[in-house]
């Protein structure tokens, strides 16, 4: 059973998938979610709260939990780069239950990135939260980069930084590309990728 304040959080979040978080009042929270106001207001002092919350919960939590799923897995460094290309534009797309059970449309990779994208920039006090979100992602693939290095399954003459720099680059204009030129198949940007990963870590300088 879900709590008020995760079901709070749950029906914000999709709400602002369709008509951004600004554009989501306290009332339609209130409606979508059968919860009362008084309910909002005792586990939220204002829409603002949510909001952090919602950040924490469908973006950065949601990080953590699949960061640490793949640091105990056992594939190897490219499959594992090749698992994270996937689950960046998957685990958005994850069947949410609405609150009489029906199963919710999958929403569009560009409205969830749009959605956490307009909140950076319309809503500068979030912004703590997203930079300590690339520090922790630089950190995470730092660690998969040392560790492959130390199972020699990358050249010992590759500079751990710099690959990591290249690999976080390369993640980050891969969503963009999926995103904004729907006319590239993900399957086609992930094999292209990983090839220009594989020839970096095959090279000896």
């Amino acid at each position: 059973m879900k709590t008020n304040k995760e079901i709070i959080t749950e029906v914000t979040f999709l709400l602002a998938l369709k008509n951004g978080f600004d554009g989501v009042s306290i009332k339609e929270i209130q409606k979508a979610s059968g919860v009362s106001a008084g309910s909002i207001y005792y586990h939220f002092k204002d829409k603002n709260e949510i909001l952090f919350h919602m950040v924490n919960e469908y973006l950065i939590e949601n990080f953590y939990k699949y960061g640490d799923s793949i640091k105990s897995s056992n594939y190897s460094f490219i499959e594992k780069v090749e698992n994270i290309f996937y689950y960046l534009l998957s685990f958005n797309k994850k069947d949410f239950q609405s609150l009489n059970g029906s199963v919710l449309q999958e929403r569009e990779n560009i409205e969830y990135f749009g959605l956490f994208s307009s909140i950076f920039h319309h809503h500068p006090e979030t912004r703590p939260l997203f930079y300590k979100l690339h520090e922790e992602s630089y950190k995470f693939y730092k660690g998969l980069v040392d560790d492959a290095i130390e199972k020699k399954e990358i050249n010992e003459g590759v500079d751990a930084r710099r690959f990591t720099i290249f690999i976080h680059t390369i993640f980050k204009g891969y969503i963009d590309l999926c995103v904004f030129h729907p006319e590239l198949s993900i399957e086609e940007l992930v094999e292209a990728n990983l090839r220009i990963i594989e020839d970096v870590i095959k090279s000896p300088n």
